[in-house]
C-alpha cells in the first residue's frame, strides 16, 4: 500500500508523510469483502480520479506553453519549485491558470505535495506524492503531449516477434530505436530520461491494445525478500488463450555522452547488470506463479537500444 497510497507531506519540516486515508479504506474494505490479498493498484476510490479526467481538465485550464514546462519537469523527474503558493484563486474569474496557480490547485487537490527534500533558501518546492499520482501523470502527459502529435503518431513499433510468442526481440529493438530517433530529431522530447523512455514506449505500445493484447506501465509485483516491486513494462500477448505469454521488460537509459566516454563501458555494463539482476527478480514474482513468462533487459544509449536480452 506504502508506495500507492502514501507520500504527502505538508510541511518540509516533516519528518513522516501520510496515507491517502480515502484510498486506504476503500481499498480495506474491497479486501476484506474479497477475503484474499488485492493488488492496491487495481482497487481505487473512484472519488480520487482514476482515470485522470480531472487532473486533465485542470491542465486544459492552463495555456499550452504552461502544460509544457510541468510536463517537461515531471519527464524529467524534476520537481516543481515556485515563490509561494496561490491563496486567491476565484474560479468564475480565471480565464487561464498562470504556472502558480495551476501548481497550487494540484496541491490543494492532492496532486502535488510538499518536498521534504527540498534544498530552496527560499519558496517552496513540490513533487508528486505516490505512484497512483504518478500515473495520472502520466495519462495526461500522453494526451497533451503525445496523442495528437503528428511525428509521435506516424510510426508503430513492431511487435510480430511478441504476437509469435518468440525469444528473439530484435526487430522490436530495431524499432524502438528508429522511432526514438524520429521523436527526439523532431523535439517531440527535448530531454530523454529513463521516465520519459517508460512513458513514449508505454505510449506507442498502448496504441496495439486490444481484447488479447495488453500493455501496463509501472506494474505493481510482490517479489519474495524484496517487497513490493515496479516493473517498467509488462505486455500480455494472447491474454485469455492457451498461448497466453507476458514479456517482462526492464529499461534502462544512459545518454550517448555517458556511453562513450573513457568511463562509458563501465558504466554501459553496469547499467546492463543492473537490468538484467532487476527483471530476474521482477521474474520471481508471485503474480507470475504459473504463468508464461519471457523476461528481457534493454538498455538505450540516446535513441539506440545498445542490448536487449532474454533473461
Amino acid at each position: 500500500m506504502k508506495p500507492v497510497y502514501d507520500g504527502y507531506c505538508f510541511s518540509r519540516r516533516a519528518d513522516k508523510t501520510v496515507y491517502n486515508s480515502s484510498m486506504c479504506l476503500y481499498y480495506l474494505t474491497k479486501v476484506r469483502q474479497e477475503q484474499t490479498f488485492l493488488n492496491p493498484e487495481d482497487y481505487l476510490d473512484p472519488a480520487c480520479d482514476q482515470d485522470g479526467y480531472k487532473l486533465e481538465q485542470l491542465f486544459s485550464l492552463a495555456d499550452k506553453e504552461t502544460v509544457d514546462t510541468i510536463i517537461d519537469r515531471y519527464l524529467q523527474g524534476e520537481p516543481f519549485n515556485l515563490l509561494k503558493l496561490s491563496e486567491n484563486i476565484n474560479l468564475n474569474q480565471v480565464r487561464k491558470y498562470s504556472r502558480e496557480q495551476l501548481l497550487s490547485m494540484l496541491y490543494y487537490l492532492g496532486y502535488l505535495t510538499v518536498n521534504r527534500n527540498s534544498t530552496l533558501d527560499s519558496g517552496i518546492s513540490l513533487v508528486i506524492p505516490n505512484q497512483f499520482m504518478s500515473k495520472l501523470f502520466a495519462k495526461c502527459t500522453i494526451e497533451f503531449r503525445f496523442r495528437n502529435n503528428a511525428v509521435f503518431s506516424s510510426q508503430k513499433l513492431d511487435v510480430s516477434e511478441m504476437l509469435s510468442v518468440e525469444d528473439d526481440l530484435s526487430s522490436f529493438a530495431s524499432s524502438c530505436t528508429e522511432f526514438l530517433s524520429l521523436i527526439m530529431s523532431n523535439q517531440v522530447l527535448v530531454h530523454m530520461k529513463e521516465m520519459a523512455l517508460n512513458l513514449v514506449l508505454y505510449a506507442k505500445l498502448e496504441e496495439l491494445s486490444k481484447d488479447d493484447f495488453e500493455v501496463r506501465l509501472q506494474k505493481s509485483l510482490r517479489v519474495v525478500g524484496e517487497g513490493e516491486k515496479f516493473a517498467d513494462l509488462v505486455v500480455t500477448v494472447n491474454k485469455g488463450t492457451d498461448t497466453e505469454c507476458i514479456y517482462l521488460i526492464e529499461l534502462k537509459y544512459l545518454t550517448k555522452t555517458e556511453a562513450s566516454d573513457k568511463s562509458g563501458e563501465s558504466s554501459l555494463k553496469n547499467t546492463i547488470m543492473d537490468a538484467k539482476e532487476q527483471v530476474l527478480k521482477y521474474k520471481s514474482a508471485l503474480d507470475f506463479k504459473g504463468k508464461n513468462i519471457k523476461a528481457y533487459a534493454m538498455v538505450f544509449a540516446g535513441p539506440d537500444c545498445v542490448y536487449c536480452e532474454q533473461q
